[in-house]
């Protein structure tokens, strides 16, 4: 049986090739027409060259479609300056590559430029990529430096690098850093350089952002613009370490105190549930239909968040082991909220009993809970548990995080030590040494011993 791999042919001379043709979407930017290239005499060099050629040849395409993705870019109407600069100077770059000196780089801008309605020989409604080439191929890059970058562009590489691609990146975050960042442009009028930002333009976002009003007629939280006066910290921090900026520069957003509320945080938006509201709820879920039952026992018997749980598959719930638990990762169908989010969680007691109801359910794919285990799935499950909440309870700090106060109340009532609770609720660990030292099996060894005790379940042997 001879030789059979996608897109090698046998030669007349007997020899091996690899033959591709160059998709359409990049014939733009690669110039010809079909990769060749050799691949040996016999079977055997060929099987041993293919794996080498064919991915230098994917690595090719790859990159001619990102390129055509960032020209795309620059050149939409929401292009930033730098990202106009940045394209202008690849086209710069491909101009020089065919062999264009000086003079041709000066006659073609010319030539852009009287493309444009002229007024005193400037052309005018030039977009941001075209202006951008026209001043690079007169002037060159070492005298037209490139604009200073902006917040949005902070903003922009700050999705990118600290979320990954942003085509898989989830969304709501996505959308909240945009809306965030968004709302500086709208204090202070203008997307702001970056390097020009003071602290009486922190000010002003910080007085906007308190003075917004929900659909409800109540004041915007103090807990909510803390939190997203901390997004605006973060994107300022990225941007200045990745745009290298001085020292001299100051974030001037870091320790911006909240004055009319000073004091007031995130627990103070959300109670724990009472006895009486917490058995009167359970009773409630437990005689709904669906997966709202398992899930609010998981809730209840592990401090999860709503999205840890919803987003569980199959292989993150353990309940056969000597430490039965859930782990809670990153992957396709759940993003989890910070680096310390990702830990195991120890089974006892009834969470442990509704993971193996779980797990025993039908069902399609490798979701624990299909329903919820999706795009907004987690939005989906708040409703679905929240409508049994607010049948019992019309106080607003009673939702259905609430739960994760309960937790914290348990571990603190039971004297499990902080860094338990903060490797059993997925909160940052203190210094270095809670951080990197210790196994994962000690931890949920030391975790499951701390959780039986918050939850009054006896140890083995007992």
């Amino acid at each position: 049986m001879g030789l059979v791999l996608k897109h090698v042919e046998r030669t007349a001379s007997g020899s091996f090739q690899y033959r591709r043709r160059v998709p359409r979407d990049v014939a733009s930017v690669i110039s010809k027409a079909m990769f060749k290239a050799k691949l040996g005499d016999s079977e055997k060099e060929a099987l041993k060259a293919f794996p080498r050629v064919h991915a230098q040849v994917e690595r090719e395409i790859e990159m001619a479609r990102r390129r055509l993705a960032l020209a795309d870019a620059a050149s939409s109407p929401t292009a930033s300056e730098r990202e106009a600069y940045a394209e202008a100077l690849r086209r710069r770059a491909d101009l020089i590559a065919a062999g264009a000196t000086e003079e041709a780089l000066a006659l073609t801008a010319d030539s852009i430029a009287d493309s444009y309605p002229q007024d005193h020989y400037e052309p005018l409604g030039v977009p941001p990529v075209e202006r951008q080439t026209i001043n690079l191929l007169r002037l060159g890059p070492e005298r037209y430096r490139p604009p200073e970058p902006t917040l949005d562009d902070a903003r922009k590489l700050y999705v990118t690098e600290k979320l990954g691609d942003a085509e898989r990146a989830d969304g709501r975050v996505v959308g909240r850093i945009g809306r965030v960042v968004g709302m500086v442009a709208e204090a202070l009028g203008r997307d702001p350089v970056l390097a020009s930002l003071t602290r009486e333009d922190a000010r002003k976002v910080r007085d906007l952002m308190l003075n917004r009003v929900k659909s409800t007629g109540e004041k915007i939280s103090v807990a909510s613009v803390q939190r997203e006066l901390n997004t605006i910290k973060a994107v300022v921090n990225f941007g200045k370490a990745e745009f290298g900026l001085p020292d001299t520069f100051q974030n001037p957003f870091n320790k911006l105190a909240l004055e009319a509320t000073k004091g007031r945080g995130e627990a103070d938006a959300r109670d724990p549930l009472p006895p009486e509201v917490l058995k009167e709820e359970r009773s409630r879920v437990l005689g709904s239909a669906g997966d709202e039952a398992l899930i609010w026992r998981l809730l209840e018997g592990t401090g999860c968040r709503l999205a840890e749980v919803a987003g569980l598959r199959v292989e993150d719930v353990d309940t056969s082991s000597q430490f039965p638990h859930v782990r809670v990762t990153w992957h396709e169908n759940r993003r989890v909220k910070t680096q310390a989010s990702i830990r195991s969680v120890p089974l006892v007691g009834d969470a442990l009993e509704a993971a193996k109801e779980a797990l025993a359910l039908a069902r399609d794919g490798n979701m624990v809970f299909p329903s919820y285990g999706r795009d907004r799935g987690p939005d989906a499950a708040s409703a679905a548990l929240m409508k049994h909440v607010r049948a019992v309870t019309e106080n607003p700090k009673h939702v259905v995080h609430s739960l994760r106060h309960n937790m914290k109340d348990r571990l603190i009532l039971a004297e499990v030590s902080s860094l338990d609770q903060n490797l059993i609720l997925g909160h940052a660990l203190g210094g270095v040494g809670d951080r990197v030292y210790g196994g994962s099996l000690a931890n949920l060894r030391m975790t499951t011993k701390a959780m039986k005790k918050a939850m009054g379940v006896e140890e083995d042997g007992e």
